[in-house]
């Protein structure tokens, strides 16, 4: 322990209350409450003490003790349950999960009610079904609760007394603010009763939605009753495909019905709950039985403490504060310390006066053991996710000694290149965390330099250069980047003699030393929504270190503008595409009538654009390894560009060959192992790199397949495209339009530029 805690505990109050224990930098470690806070805080400093080596290496970190009083144990407990929910700390039991709790709300309240999914629960009068956590057992409920019943997906309809109901439709309604005009596409293919259109009355819909949350409910035999009823008319019919199609899912309710069956003379509803701990986590498994019948399974994974009694107490406290459906009794697999209090707890969540029950015997204490069987299977299937995990943790390690590399890899990125005969040419960048793919920071490239020809080389460069772009750049020592002040200004103007609509404030420079300005540039407002980058200049002594770049980098940041322009040499086209500008076929007016003042300098200016992109945190995360996909002439290309932004970053390249594993300054592959976790890594990471680009060129060859001419025409954008389709049929009649039919449909400006272009 860091020091002794004896005059802070001797302050303490013998009345109930919150403990807080704080590291350092008075940050909550532990929260707990207490009956006497003077005797549990004593109960951790006793040198007779036992603490588990959880709460011995917390006890190491404390710093400082805070408490806080209350009126009476339930006071405290809320207030505890309050504060870990705020402040997460570290030490607390925590309930763990990969997603995001989902309820099925119905709002049974309207005219003609919804049925759909929400993240939390309200007091809006609806009727909430949940916490669930497999969203895809939300869907399928959902999904089979609207077809039986034929539910309509089209949300916010009411009742319009006011209006006129359409042809064939019982009531008028309305859709939000507007008047309904016709019945959706469920409605036409008999999957829905019509709400949409009035079709339905509000008191006949309510009937169904009413059946759907029986069904909901675990009430299964009113839909398969309906469904018997709707299998037969189709038998009938000699619609027997229909009739079968229905018989299928008949027999899968009732299965489902049979499996769920609990034989119980009571009817009492009750959650039954068990627990198991492994690998130093507590898997949890709740049944919920309603009017006799298991109708939900959950499981819940909770991390910290070792104490069983106050794990269970923390999965009671957090799951019933936020659940939809308290039953009368609620079950549980151990003996808590403080059973009273916390069944006090729940009830301010119901109105029903709760029992917490821990069964010794007979078929309530069968329940139990139940829960915990499943809670243990739930453990076991996690073990085995966790031992991947393990497995990929150790294919990293290995790859690391193999590559001799001090840093760990946390994060490796593979790039690869595809094409079909030099058209359409793509790139991909697949990401691995720790071993594992992690999908959201995979990342395509349409290439923009190597349309049209095969060149690999020259492709990959570009794509490592578009990405390491995003890397945030460091100036070198003695370099300092600034904006412009007023003792800059006699400079800046001798050495820019031809600036227009001088403000100081537009520039920023970069400084070596104190004084001496190297590098400067500014931001040049020609209209409103015209900016463009101007006046860069880079003292010819220190050109080759990149002023340029971060000059052009700094401007782009601080401009409010999504879009930057410039125009220059056509030679310095590929300086600035290398930076992420683009080049322009059609400037903007007030740039291209700018650019005519400066013809002596530039007689044929190139126009190059800058569209700011929002903040990527994949590409603005450092990789640890970049892996190539290709050979040494791949390897050598990419790692010039590395060269070239001046970074050291850890490269390999893969050959066809798998063991021909490349790095840079040898000519010969390295030795690398075969038939290990490591070579088996490389492998997955290379393939999933190739699957991406080999994916990304497909649909870019499907989508061209399906674009017009008229995609490449301004002013011509997808409403004008499908009005100029639908009147004239196709693209060749459009081109063979006369001028003042064109005008007709498109407008004076858009018809010549069709005229022009096709």
């Amino acid at each position: 322990m860091k020091k002794s805690f004896d005059k802070i505990i001797v302050k303490l109050s013998s009345s109930p209350g919150v403990y807080q224990f704080l590291n350092e930098e008075k940050e909550p470690l532990y929260i707990g409450k207490a009956k006497n806070l003077k005797k549990r805080v004593q109960t951790y400093f006793r040198k007779s003490a036992k603490h588990s080596p959880r709460i011995q290496k917390m006890l190491e970190k404390v710093d400082e003790i805070k408490w806080i009083e209350t009126n009476s144990e339930i006071e405290a407990l809320v207030l505890e349950d309050n504060l870990v929910k705020e402040l997460k700390p570290k030490y607390n039991v925590l309930l763990r999960d990969d997603k995001t709790f989902q309820y099925i709300k119905v709002t049974v309240d309207q005219d003609y009610p919804e049925i759909y999914t929400v993240r939390r629960i309200a007091k809006d009068g609806a009727k909430y079904f949940g916490p669930k956590t497999s969203g895809s057992d939300v869907k399928r409920l959902l999904e089979s609760a609207k077809r039986i019943f034929k539910l309509c997906s089209v949300r916010n309809i009411k009742l319009n007394p006011k209006g006129t109901p359409l042809k064939g439709a019982k009531v008028a309604v309305k859709i939000g603010a507007s008047e309904a005009k016709r019945p959706c596409l469920d409605y036409h293919i008999k999957r829905c009763i019509g709400p949409c259109a009035g079709m339905v009355t509000p008191e006949e819909y309510h009937q169904l939605v009413q059946k759907a949350v029986e069904f909901l409910e675990g009430d299964y035999k009113p839909a398969i009753d309906m469904l018997k009823k709707q299998m037969m008319d189709f038998a009938s019919e000699k619609k027997f495909e229909r009739a079968a199609k229905l018989r299928d899912q008949i027999g899968a309710i009732e299965r489902s019905a049979e499996k769920q069956l609990i034989t119980d003379t009571t009817i009492v509803d009750r959650d039954v709950i068990g627990f198991v701990t492994d690998l130093g986590r507590h898997f949890f498994n709740l049944f919920q039985i309603r009017n006799g019948r298991l109708i939900g399974q959950e499981n819940f994974i909770l991390e910290g403490d070792d104490n069983p009694s106050d794990v269970m107490e923390t999965f009671l406290r957090d799951y019933y504060s936020i659940a939809a459906d308290i039953p009368k009794e609620i079950l549980i697999s151990l003996e808590l310390d403080q059973l009273k209090l916390m069944q006090n707890y729940i009830r301010q969540f119901t109105s029903k006066a709760v029992q917490l029950i821990h069964p010794q015997a007979g078929k309530k204490d069968d329940l139990v053991v139940l829960a915990e069987k499943n809670a243990r299977s739930f453990a076991e299937q996690n073990k085995a996710r966790w031992m991947v995990d393990k497995k990929g943790e150790v294919a990293v390690k290995e790859l690391q000694e193999a590559l001799q590399l001090e840093s760990e890899l946390k994060r490796i990125e593979c790039y690869d290149i595809s094409h079909l005969s030099g058209t359409e040419v793509v790139g991909s960048m697949v990401v691995f965390k720790k071993g594992e793919s992690a999908v959201a920071d995979y990342r395509q490239f349409r290439l923009k330099t190597t349309q049209g020809e095969i060149d690999d080389y020259k492709s990959m460069a570009e794509v490592l250069r578009r990405r390491l772009n995003y890397l945030p750049a460091v100036l070198p020592d003695g370099y300092k980047l600034e904006k412009a002040k007023k003792k800059d200004e006699p400079f800046i103007k001798k050495t820019w003699d031809q600036i227009e609509r001088f403000e100081l404030k537009q520039f920023y420079v970069i400084r070596k030393g104190k004084e001496r300005v190297v590098a400067l540039g500014r931001i040049d407002p020609l209209s409103e929504k015209v900016h463009r980058i101007a006046g860069l200049w880079v003292d010819p002594k220190e050109r080759g270190k990149k002023l340029g770049h971060f000059i052009i980098k700094k401007l782009i940041e601080s401009s409010k503008q999504k879009r930057l322009y410039l125009f220059c040499h056509q030679a310095l086209e590929t300086y600035y595409l290398k930076m992420g500008l683009e080049t322009l076929h059609q400037p903007p007016k007030e740039l291209g009538d700018h650019a005519k003042k400066y013809t002596d300098d530039v007689s044929k200016p190139l126009f190059m654009a800058y569209q700011k992109k929002k903040k990527d945190t994949s590409f603005e995360s450092k990789p640890d390894l970049i892996v190539i996909d290709g050979g040494k002439g791949q390897l050598h290309a990419a790692h010039d560009v590395l060269f070239e932004k001046d970074l050291n970053i850890p490269m390999i390249a893969l050959a066809k060959r798998l063991e021909e594993v490349y790095v840079p300054g040898k000519s010969d592959p390295i030795n690398f192992p075969s038939d290990t976790e490591a070579s088996y890594l490389l492998q997955r990471i290379r393939d999933e790199a190739h699957r991406f680009a080999i994916e990304f060129n497909r649909s870019s060859r499907d989508k061209k397949m399906t674009q017009s001419a008229l995609d490449s025409i301004p002013g011509v954008g997808p409403k004008l495209k499908k009005k100029l389709l639908t009147y004239f049929g196709s693209t060749q009649k459009i081109r063979e339009a006369s001028q003042v039919s064109l005008e007709q449909i498109a407008g004076e400006k858009a018809a010549q530029a069709i005229k022009e272009k096709l």
